[in-house]
């Protein structure tokens, strides 16, 4: 019997991440997540910590600086701080279209071209 390689298993396994990462979560208030935070008696790096993320990332939710996160890590951040996930996020539906990250240069003119 031959043996085949690893290569139809990476590409399942990029297509289920791609899939994963196509679903998104919108924060409804910094200021809630902030309060249920403080009730737990929680620091943000502790959450950060418990979540799986960093402290800076919990700290732009908090004052609203980035308001998209991803599924898994919303749904984490409820479940530690023991609060319905629909209480913190809501869920953003993806268009599917990945945004471009850099602004797109214009080409340049070549010399001597009219």
């Amino acid at each position: 019997m031959i043996q085949q390689t690893g290569k139809p298993r990476r590409k399942a396994a990029r297509q289920r991440r791609l899939r994963s990462a196509e679903v998104w979560m919108r924060a409804k208030d910094g200021a809630t997540l902030r309060r249920w935070r403080e009730r737990r008696n929680l620091s943000q790096r502790e959450l950060g910590f418990l979540a799986r993320c960093s402290q800076n990332m919990i700290w732009k939710l908090e004052n609203e600086k980035a308001r998209t996160l991803s599924e898994a890590l919303a749904l984490e951040i409820a479940r530690r701080l023991d609060v319905p996930w629909e209480d913190l996020f809501e869920p953003r539906e993806s268009s599917g279209v990945r945004r471009m990250t850099t602004a797109a240069r214009p080409i340049r003119q070549q010399r001597g071209a009219a």
